[in-house]
């Protein structure tokens, strides 16, 4: 069976999509949904907090989707849309 590839900007809406599932996104629960390893998604939580797409709760220690994080996702599906209608996979 082949294994499919995922991008980054894949990787990343699967990672908001994870958290807007559970309405505030527990790291394990986030490495589950978004099929990551702990290192991985360690990075690409880092990078979405420094990016402004996810916000970290100190006192929850919680993730939330910002609305820079909700933007991308709307932008992200409509991009895979379009691509999709010409028979290509992002």
């Amino acid at each position: 069976m082949k294994k499919e590839y995922r991008s980054k900007a894949k990787i990343v809406a699967d990672i908001i999509e994870a958290v807007i599932r559970e309405g505030k996104g527990k790291p394990s629960k986030i490495m589950m949904d978004a099929n990551l390893s702990y290192e991985r998604m360690n990075k690409y939580l880092g990078y979405l907090v420094s990016s402004g797409l996810l916000q970290f709760s100190d006192d929850e220690g919680v993730y939330i989707v910002t609305d820079k994080g909700l933007k991308f996702l709307d932008e992200f599906k409509r991009f895979e849309k379009l691509t999709r209608a010409f028979g290509l996979e992002l």
